[in-house]
């Protein structure tokens, strides 16, 4: 790990500090405030009673913009610098921050600091913390709800591991060998989900753990392996070998006590957890579990932190993490141990025609579990057990990865901030056959061009699995990797079976008569649901997120990117199309508002993730277009 010198720690707290306000107020402008029409982008010359430091940032900033005029007549106001004002009506107070542009789907540039004006009192510049407060106190007397300490310690965890991550981080261009490059990218999200409040939070972990156990840092460690007898063993798998045959072929040789005991391998993290279980505690004591340590080779953590994977092996090994990591604590239940089997089974009989459509699509299944089952007569804490040792087995892309590509994690590039920007310059440089240049995508036309490679090979099959299968993807920057060759997208792998789902009206109980009432329940959504989810994670959290940072300040590239999204969406339905989806994507081409997910109020109500509720976004592919004002 790198030395980190006193000012490495100052820049770091400074960029963590000043991402966790954009990314807080992207969230806060998307859900409350723009649905509430308490937000205004105002024009260069609408000043009021600004701050004098505001305004002379917005004059340097207009000073050194040189915005085409049909720029602005295309997005129907100044395509230039502006000031975002938000209200809070209940505070009786204003927002103000300089913006780089106008931003239809809420993507907004920030440009100054951050200030804030109570009636009665001058305006003042905000930390984080204090526009942390201020938000929460709005959200608190608009719901009647009060003060949410939790999410402000979740927020506060967050800006404390970026710092941290920041301190310690050395971004550069991807390897070109597969195996290094993914690693690289799956280790490379610096600053995290551009729309939650607390994208890097990580409850319940000491921070020398968090330091040596998170892909952010450059980690990798072996595993713990506990034994467990036969006898408590719980395991299916769809291949031709189960589950702990293919577990004890990646372990150390010998590793297992004798025949009688199967190994199951957990996150350190989760060693820890389970080593202070009472329930495992007792079947150490009686020999039904033993604890085998850390042993072996050392396995890369993934973006998900708790998905773990090794070059030479054929299977990721997504484990359970007894952590609250965002909104999710990230273990694995037996419900969805069993639906992971079970859409891996639909996807093998629905692969040969999906590959026949999408040649460049590649699905990573999940074809077999293990967990413990104690059987000690404590339904609730066998129950504990079993979800905490909980572990799913997912193809690797390896045998599927096409010659002379490379497998980058979507989130590196698109979800990444400017180190993602970075990254993105390289390739369209590189696919264009020049050097990256030092500002922008590069050429324009090669961008669209990139972009357009990338738009087809991963909506068709996501719409088609919707819209002809009732399978519901969640194609979102973490779930996505990209296989690159020359610096273009070539192919695109979808994984993690657990955001997948299954429309009611599609599949019935008899149809998924291989899994408990449980698993059932938890596979199915609603059609309106399922496309909430799927409209969401495809053109709100992925495509918003690549046009903005392949088109970075350029408002005219912006625009040309989403007509290469339309123009892809009435190209679909050409050729794949059906009348649900002559419905659901004629809505969109007509201007229909795109579903945010609501981050933000999800972690102030406490709200599951499953019980998510959606906010309408400003479309883009309407070929009459305005933005925010």
């Amino acid at each position: 790990m790198k030395v980190i010198t006193v000012n490495a720690q100052q820049d770091a707290q400074l960029d963590a500090a000043r991402r966790a306000m954009e990314t807080l107020l992207n969230c806060y402008c998307r859900e409350v405030a723009a649905p509430g029409g308490h937000l205004a982008v105002g024009l260069p010359g609408a000043q009021d009673d600004w701050p004098q430091s505001l305004r002379m940032a917005l004059r340097a900033a207009v000073a050194g913009t040189a915005a085409p005029a049909d720029a602005a007549g295309a997005l129907g106001v100044a395509a230039g610098p502006g000031v975002l004002h938000i209200s809070l009506p209940h505070s009786r107070a204003r927002l103000l921050v300089a913006v780089a542009a106008p931003s239809e789907t809420g993507n907004f540039s920030y440009t100054s600091a951050f200030y804030a004006k109570i009636d009665g009192k001058p305006w003042a510049i905000l930390d984080w913390e204090a526009l942390a407060a201020t938000l929460l106190r709005e959200l608190g007397q608009q719901t009647g709800t009060g003060h949410n300490e939790e999410l402000m310690q979740q927020m506060r965890d967050s800006v404390g591991v970026t710092a941290a991550v920041l301190a310690v981080a050395d971004p550069g261009p991807f390897a070109a060998q597969p195996a290094e490059a993914f690693i690289a990218s799956e280790q490379s999200l610096l600053f995290g989900h551009p729309f939650h409040p607390a994208p890097k939070s990580r409850q319940a972990v000491t921070h020398a753990d968090m330091l040596r156990y998170s892909p952010e840092t450059g980690a990798r460690f072996p595993l713990h392996y506990f034994a467990v007898q036969r006898e408590h063993l719980m395991q299916r798998s769809l291949l031709d070998r189960s589950c702990d045959e293919i577990v004890a072929a990646q372990a150390p040789a010998g590793l297992a006590p004798d025949d009688s005991y199967a190994l199951l391998p957990v996150h350190p993290w989760q060693a820890s957890h389970l080593l202070e279980h009472p329930l495992v505690t007792a079947a150490l004591e009686q020999g039904r579990l033993r604890y085998l340590g850390p042993q072996g080779a050392e396995y890369f953590p993934t973006s998900s932190i708790r998905t773990l994977y090794h070059p030479d092996q054929e299977y990721f090994y997504k484990c359970s993490l007894n952590i609250r990591i965002t909104n999710c604590v990230r273990k694995n239940a037996h419900y969805e141990l069993e639906g992971a089997l079970q859409v891996s089974e639909i996807m093998r009989g629905l692969m040969p025609d999906l590959k026949q459509r999408f040649a460049g699509l590649e699905v990573l299944e999940e074809p077999a579990f293990m967990s413990v089952d104690l059987n000690s007569g404590d339904a609730a804490g066998d129950r504990e057990v079993s979800e905490a040792f909980g572990m799913i087995l997912r193809r690797g892309w390896q045998d599927f990865l096409r010659p002379g590509a490379v497998p980058l994690l979507a989130g590196a590039l698109f979800g990444n901030h400017v180190h993602g920007a970075a990254r993105l310059r390289e390739l369209v440089a590189q696919a264009r056959g020049g050097a990256a240049v030092a500002t922008g995508a590069g050429d324009t036309a090669m961008a669209e061009r990139w972009f357009s490679h990338y738009v087809e090979e991963l909506m068709y099959p996501v719409l088609y699995c919707y819209f002809a299968h009732g399978v519901i993807f969640e194609p979102h920057l973490q779930n996505v990797l990209v296989g690159v060759a020359d610096g273009m997208p070539c192919q695109v792998f979808l994984r993690d079976f657990e955001g997948v789902k299954l429309t009611r009206e599609r599949y019935s109980a008899g149809d998924l008569h291989g899994v408990s009432e449980a698993a059932r329940t938890a596979l199915w959504y609603s059609a309106d649901l399922g496309w909430n989810r799927v409209a969401y994670c495809l053109f709100v959290n992925n495509f918003c997120e690549a046009v903005d940072q392949l088109a970075g300040s350029d408002a005219l590239l912006r625009k040309r990117l989403w007509a290469v999204v339309r123009q892809h969406v009435e190209r679909y339905q050409k050729l794949h199309g059906d009348a649900q989806s002559a419905v659901r994507l004629g809505e969109l081409l007509a201007g229909a508002p795109l579903p945010g997910k609501t981050n933000l109020l999800n972690r102030f109500f406490k709200r599951a993730d499953r019980a998510t509720t959606y906010v309408p976004v400003g479309n883009p592919m309407a070929v009459r277009e305005a933005a925010w004002s």
